[in-house]
C-alpha cells in the first residue's frame, strides 16, 4: 500500500523534559533521535503537565503521517485523546492531498508521488496509532470574563484590524494580543506591529520558540521530502499544515491567568464553492486551521475540557479586499504597522516588505483597488510599477471571483465581471442561521455595524450564486 512506503518513523515520542516558570522544554524523540523543543514566555505562567505536553505536542502532529505510531509520555484525559485523533486525520487528509497530490512547489521526489489506484481513503487516513500510557479523568473548571479577548496577532491585515475593532467597541484593558515568535525570519512579518503594540497598549503577550528549527529537522527525516527544494523561497510550507494549533495551545496558560473567555483568529472569508471534496476525500486546501470547522471543534473540546473559552473569528464574512478597505481607511493607525510578508528585510532598524511575494501582491492589489498609497507601508515605487506585471505571472491565494474584483478595480482584468459585486459586501455563511450569527451577541452588533458602513450589502448563497439579501 502507497501509505507504507513513505512512512519514516516507526515511533515518535512526546516527552516533558521540564516545565520552568517561563519555559516549557520537551524532548521529541524520532527513532534513533532527538529534538529539545522549546517555548519560552515573556512572563511567569503556572502550567500542569497536561497542558505542558499538549503544547509540546501539536507541533508534531505535523508529521504523524509519516510515522507509524506517536507516544504521548504525559497525562492526557479521553477528550484530549479524541481531538488529537481528529486531528491525526485531519492533517493525514491535508497532507496527502495538498502537499502531495495537489502540491504547489516540488518539495516531493517524484519516486512518491502516488498513482491514481492510491488515491483513497486508506492512504488518505494513514496508519498512525496514538499511544497514551498516561491517563487522567479530572479536568479542572477554569473561570473565565467573556468580555475579555485574546487576538491571535501577526502583523498581517486580519489581526490588525481584528484588534483595531476590538480597541473600539471593548474596553482597552479588556483586550489582548498574542504574538508568536519563532527562531527564524518568521518574527520580521510580525514585529513591526508587536513593538507597537508593545510602546502603545497594555496586554501585548508574546511566546519566543525554536518550531521552525524543529520543522526543518523533522523534515531532513522524511524520506519523500526533497532536500535540495526545502530552502526555496516560497509562499509554502513543504508538509507543515497544522500551524495555528500551536500559538492555541501555546496561549492557555496565559489565557487561564488572566481569565480571558475569547481567542480571536484572523481567518477571513473562503468562498465555500471553491473548497470541494478531492475525488471524494475531504480536506481544507492546506487551511483547516482557518475555519469555521476547526474552531468549532476547539470551542467544543474546551468547553468539554472545562476551558471556558470561544474560538472564533470576527472577519470570515469580509474578503481580503474589505479587510484592507476597512484597515487602511478606519484604523490607519494600525494600517501604518501591516508588514503582509513572506519575505521581510530590515534596514537601518525599518522592516520592509519584499513587494515580490504572494503576500505582498495580494496586498498591493487590495490597497491600489481601493484607492490607497501602498508607499504608506513602505512598498517602494518600482514594486508599485511593477504590480501588474507580477501580478499577470503569478499564483495568488485568492478566491477567483475576490481577484476578479480587485483587478477590474485596477484596469487589469478584462473579461465578464459580473456577479463579484459580493466581494464588496457582507457574508451569511452556509453554516449560520444569519449574519455573524457565530459571534458572541455581546460583539456581535457593534461589529456588525462597522463593517456595514463599508460594505455594499449583504449576500448569501442561493443556487450556486451569492445573490444579495432583501432588507
Amino acid at each position: 500500500m502507497y501509505i507504507d512506503s513513505v512512512i519514516s518513523f516507526d515511533n515518535i515520542e512526546v516527552n516533558i523534559a521540564g516545565i520552568e516558570k517561563r519555559r516549557i522544554i520537551g524532548n521529541i524523540k524520532f527513532d534513533d533521535f532527538s529534538y529539545r523543543l522549546i517555548f519560552t514566555y515573556a512572563e511567569d505562567i503556572d502550567v500542569d503537565r497536561n497542558i505542558a505536553g499538549l503544547i509540546l505536542t501539536m507541533p508534531v502532529i505535523n508529521f504523524t503521517y509519516f510515522s507509524r505510531k506517536i507516544t504521548l509520555n504525559f497525562p492526557v484525559s479521553d477528550n484530549d485523546i479524541e481531538l488529537i485523533k481528529n486531528f491525526m486525520k485531519i492533517n493525514a487528509h491535508e497532507v496527502f492531498i495538498n502537499k502531495i497530490i495537489n502540491r504547489r512547489y516540488d518539495y516531493i521526489k517524484p519516486e512518491f508521488i502516488p498513482s491514481e489506484e492510491d488515491i483513497n481513503s486508506a492512504n488518505a487516513d494513514g496508519v498512525t496509532e496514538l499511544v497514551c500510557p498516561e491517563k487522567y479523568n479530572s479536568e479542572n473548571q477554569w473561570n473565565t470574563f467573556r468580555d475579555r479577548v485574546a487576538i491571535m496577532s501577526s502583523g498581517g491585515k486580519e489581526s490588525l484590524l481584528a484588534f483595531g475593532i476590538f480597541n473600539e467597541i471593548n474596553r482597552p484593558e479588556n483586550n489582548y494580543s498574542f504574538y508568536f515568535e519563532e527562531s527564524g525570519s518568521h518574527w520580521l512579518t510580525a514585529k513591526t506591529a508587536y513593538d507597537y503594540y508593545k510602546e502603545n497598549f497594555k496586554n501585548a503577550m508574546k511566546v519566543w520558540s525554536n518550531t521552525d528549527r524543529f520543522y526543518h529537522e523533522m523534515l531532513k527525516h522524511i524520506k519523500i521530502v526533497n532536500l535540495e527544494k526545502i530552502d526555496i523561497l516560497s509562499d509554502d510550507y513543504p508538509i507543515q499544515v497544522f500551524i495555528f494549533p500551536v500559538y492555541i495551545f501555546l496561549l492557555l496558560p496565559l489565557l487561564k491567568k488572566y481569565s480571558i473567555g475569547n481567542i480571536i483568529m484572523g481567518d477571513e472569508f473562503d468562498d465555500p464553492r471553491e473548497m470541494t471534496d478531492y475525488k471524494g476525500l475531504k480536506y481544507y486546501y492546506g487551511i483547516f486551521d482557518q475555519t469555521y470547522d476547526f474552531n468549532n471543534m476547539l470551542s467544543i473540546y474546551f468547553r468539554n475540557k472545562g476551558i471556558n473559552a470561544e474560538v472564533y473569528s470576527i472577519v470570515y464574512p469580509v474578503t481580503g479586499y474589505l479587510e484592507e478597505k476597512i484597515l487602511m481607511e478606519r484604523y490607519r493607525y494600525l494600517f501604518l504597522r501591516q508588514r503582509s510578508c513572506h519575505s521581510c528585510h530590515e534596514k537601518n532598524g525599518t522592516i520592509y516588505p519584499c513587494g515580490k511575494c504572494s503576500k505582498c501582491l495580494g496586498i498591493l492589489l487590495f490597497i491600489e483597488a481601493s484607492g490607497g498609497k501602498p508607499q504608506d507601508i513602505l512598498y517602494s515605487d518600482n514594486d508599485i510599477k511593477l504590480l501588474k506585471n507580477r501580478i499577470s505571472k503569478a499564483r495568488l491565494r485568492l478566491d477567483p471571483d475576490e481577484r476578479i474584483y480587485a483587478e477590474s478595480r485596477i484596469g487589469l482584468y478584462s473579461g465578464n465581471s459580473e456577479n463579484v459585486e459580493h466581494v464588496a459586501g457582507l457574508h451569511i455563511m452556509p453554516y449560520e442561521n444569519f449574519l455573524m450569527s457565530i459571534m458572541p451577541d455581546n460583539f456581535r452588533e457593534p461589529i456588525k455595524k462597522i463593517f456595514s458602513e463599508y460594505a455594499c450589502g449583504t449576500y448569501e448563497l442561493k443556487d450556486g450564486q451569492w445573490k444579495a439579501v432583501q432588507k
